[in-house]
């Protein structure tokens, strides 16, 4: 089933974040048989609008407009991929997913934190913008209780790269007087540190026959803004004087080919950069997959792609890296809300930023083999392809956990001995479908009828069984355990025949920290196997694992042992047919608590088990006692036991 994702970001702007969010409805716009997809286009800052008529821009205007008439028609969604700084993040949808790139410092603001756990899940384009986002924490007091509180950010964090874009290379005439020059792209602001980076490359190279290609702007491609942007340079070029180096600007708008133009100029060598921070640094990307040697601090989001990984877990360094002092951010770089006052990023220093300017210039062919070098492994590993692939999975919530074999499986069933029968048919159907691969029967509570069953741990419970104190059963029974896998099974579940092959496959393809999968009625219909908690209802099983409102019913699921062993259950929480004072049932307690400690709740749709007890079947997005549905709706007739179970169950 297609999931309805309204995607709201700058979509249209001539922006970092505008070709983030284009990279995110290409990836979204490969994947239709995944995802109906709408567009919510809204502003950053003062950047202007794409204006070119091509294919990706005709798809653009048709899912605006569709957007625009599903809205009128007050229709919902299933995820909202909210495209931007988190500030503007917002619930939208049943799932909310925000994704940003401007983490530059090394912290994020308390508001972003806040947004941030609002959130389903987050995607970053950078491991910088991950670890600030994860290591950021403000320590506060309640004022009521007087105790500390720590505010931190406790939703799930992907990291998914830009592509390598094949473009075709638009040659541009910029009528260069010398054969080497340096390349910088970058509007002009405190972080890109364009001020330093041309007094730096003056000072350097006043001797020189080389040269500086400038691309940047103050805000936007006005006439106003080429004025002021060629006064700021004037005025920086006057006090050095006469000087061999050339500084050459360009302002204006300039297409995706034109700056693959540039990066493939033959009388441009190098793109430099002073940047105090990038959250992954497009340019520097893009320069370093067309083949060009790169100069730039060695901190923040561009790590990512300029090395090469080795063996060990280390990387090796394919650009030239300037040194750094990590410092507080200039007073006039503060925005309340998004960037700190007490964060800090990196501030090369002059001294390594001019003996890089040097070594390039004299060494090139030994920079443009590393680069060449960078370039293969960019264009063979950071493809279009397998780039969407990750993002589209992030979206739908597959795990990226490294999978892990089954190997024994320990099953932990409560019981109050009131369905003695049923309760030796789910033992019966464990062994039959285990045979002799390594698992183990714990039965907890009121076990006086099952002391002659061979293979069977019985833990004596009788008075907690009694008084529904179901979670303390499964909290006995998981202790007791040995395996490395807990499985919590109700005691009148049956296994269907494949369910222990079926599980054996996906863990051996798919990395998990808790597992479900098909809980079926005796009528073939649904139990409760995968739901949502607000409003509780069964969604489809292609609904991401990820969701802070879904809900893993306490039927029948696998979790991992080390992840019982972080998250008991609430042994104050009853069964949810004892509702009492309002608490929230043992097994929503349980999924909340999962949720809360970041583990996805994920599901194998090929795998089933039988629910025996033919009083309920699945009626419109729920699962009822058919004694409910007849006492609402008059209905008394329903479908009987199909083949299936009762081969099974036999």
């Amino acid at each position: 089933m297609r999931q309805k994702i309204i995607v709201r970001g700058p979509i249209l702007s001539q922006s970092g974040y505008g070709e983030q969010a284009r990279f995110a409805f290409r990836a979204l716009h490969s994947r239709e048989d995944l995802f109906d997809i709408y567009l919510a286009p809204v502003n950053w800052g003062q950047s202007g609008w794409v204006s070119i008529n091509d294919e990706e821009r005709k798809w653009i205007d048709k899912s605006i407009a569709k957007t625009h008439i599903y809205n009128k028609q007050e229709g919902k969604y299933d995820i909202s991929l909210q495209i931007g700084i988190p500030n503007e993040w917002e619930s939208l949808a049943p799932i909310n997913i925000g994704y940003t790139a401007g983490i530059e410092t090394t912290k994020v603001s308390p508001q972003w934190i806040e947004k941030a756990n609002q959130m389903d899940k987050i995607i970053v384009v950078s491991n910088h913008s991950k670890h600030v986002f994860e290591s950021t924490t403000y320590s506060g007091q309640n004022k009521q209780t007087n105790q500390v509180v720590n505010l931190v950010c406790n939703t799930s964090i992907e990291v998914v790269n830009y592509p390598v874009k094949k473009l075709t290379k638009e040659k541009i005439d910029l009528n260069l007087e010398y054969n080497f020059n340096y390349l910088a792209i970058s509007q002009w602001g405190p972080r890109k540190n364009l001020y330093n980076l041309i007094n730096w490359f003056v000072e350097e190279n006043f001797d020189q026959e080389v040269g500086l290609v400038l691309k940047t702007s103050i805000k936007n491609n006005s006439i106003i803004d080429r004025e002021y942007t060629e006064q700021k340079l004037k005025n920086i070029l006057s006090k050095h004087g006469d000087t061999k180096c050339k500084v050459y600007l360009l302002h204006g708008d300039l297409t995706a080919e034109q700056i693959a133009g540039l990066y493939n100029h033959s009388q441009i060598k190098c793109l430099i950069s002073t940047t105090h921070g990038e959250g992954y640094g497009l340019p520097l990307f893009e320069a370093a997959y067309n083949g060009m040697p790169v100069i730039v601090t060695g901190w923040s989001g561009q790590l990512d792609f300029l090395s090469i990984p080795q063996k060990k877990g280390k990387s090796k360094p394919m650009y030239a890296s300037v040194e750094y002092d990590l410092q507080n951010i200039q007073n006039e770089a503060v925005w309340d809300g998004v960037i700190q006052a007490d964060s800090q990023w990196a501030f090369p220093r002059e001294a390594s930023f001019k003996r890089r300017l040097r070594e390039i210039r004299n060494e090139q062919p030994r920079f443009k083999k590393n680069a060449k070098k960078l370039q293969k492994y960019l264009v063979e590993n950071f493809t279009e392809e397998k780039m969407y692939g990750q993002f589209t999975k992030n979206i739908l919530g597959r795990t990226t956990k490294t999978p892990q074999p089954l190997t024994t499986l320990s099953f932990c069933i409560p019981t109050n001995g009131a369905r003695v029968k049923k309760t030796i048919k789910t033992i019966n159907s464990i062994k039959r479908e285990l045979g002799d691969n390594p698992h183990e029967i714990i039965l907890a509570g009121n076990i006086e009828e099952f002391k002659n069953i061979e293979g069977v741990n019985l833990i004596d419970l009788k008075q907690e069984s009694l008084s529904r104190k179901v979670a303390t059963l499964r909290n006995a029974s998981a202790d007791a355990s040995t395996g490395d896998t807990i499985i919590w099974c109700d005691d009148d579940i049956i296994l269907d025949s494949g369910w222990y092959n079926s599980s054996v496959k996906y863990s051996l393809i798919s990395g998990w920290d808790v597992l479900g999968c098909k809980i079926l009625n005796p009528d073939g219909t649904r139990h409760w196997d995968r739901g949502t908690i607000n409003p509780r209802k069964l969604v489809s099983y292609e609904y991401p694992s990820y969701s802070k409102n879904l809900l893993q019913t306490s039927g029948f699921f696998m979790v991992r042992k080390e992840v019982f062993q972080k998250i008991r259950w609430n042994e104050d929480r009853l069964v949810y047919a004892d509702r009492r004072e309002n608490k929230i049932p043992e097994d929503l307690q349980y999924s909340l608590d999962l949720v809360a400690s970041g583990y996805e709740l994920n599901f194998n749709e090929n795998s089933s088990v039988w629910h025996n007890d033919t009083s309920y079947t699945e009626w419109g997005e729920q699962t009822l006692l058919k004694e409910l549905i007849e006492k609402q709706t008059g209905m008394g007739f329903f479908p009987e036991p199909c083949g299936e179970f009762l081969e099974q169950v036999e």
